[in-house]
C-alpha cells in the first residue's frame, strides 16, 4: 500500500480532505469522497490529526490562490487606472477605481511598515538571545 499524499492521516481520510476543500459543503464532500457525512464531522471534532492535515491542505490552496492573485495584480491596477482616468466612464466607477486604488496602497504601506516592526522586534530578540 502506497503512503499517503497527506501527511498523519489514511488514505480515506486524504479523500476526504479533497472533498473537503474542494466542495462547498460537508454534504456534498461526504458524497463525493463516499464517507458518511457523520464520519467527517467525528473527524472534524475528535480527530486532532485529521484537523491539522485538513488546515494544512487548506492554507497549502489557500497559498495557491494568493499566488493567483498576485500575478493578476498589475493588470487589476492597470484596470482600475484605466477606469479612473476614462472621463466617460460614470462617477462611481471612477470614485470606486480611485478607493481601490488608494486602499491598496495604503495597506501596502501598512504591510510595509508592520514587516519593518516584526523585522526590528525579531532582531531585538535574537541580540537579547545572544
Amino acid at each position: 500500500m502506497s503512503e499517503p499524499v497527506v501527511e498523519g492521516v489514511t488514505a480515506r481520510q486524504e479523500r476526504a480532505i479533497a472533498a473537503l476543500v474542494n466542495e462547498t459543503t460537508i454534504a456534498r464532500a461526504a458524497r463525493a469522497s463516499g464517507i458518511g457525512e457523520r464520519t467527517l464531522h467525528r473527524w472534524l471534532v475528535e480527530d486532532p490529526g485529521f484537523r491539522a492535515a485538513y488546515r494544512r491542505v487548506r492554507r497549502e490552496a489557500f497559498g495557491q490562490a494568493v499566488a493567483l492573485t498576485q500575478r493578476y495584480a498589475p493588470l487589476a491596477v492597470t484596470t482600475l487606472a484605466q477606469i479612473l482616468s476614462d472621463p466617460s466612464a460614470p462617477h462611481s466607477a471612477r470614485v470606486s477605481a480611485a478607493a481601490a486604488i488608494l486602499r491598496f496602497g495604503r495597506d501596502g504601506v501598512e504591510l510595509d511598515d508592520l514587516a519593518d516592526r516584526v523585522e526590528a522586534l525579531e532582531r531585538a530578540q535574537r541580540e537579547e538571545a545572544a
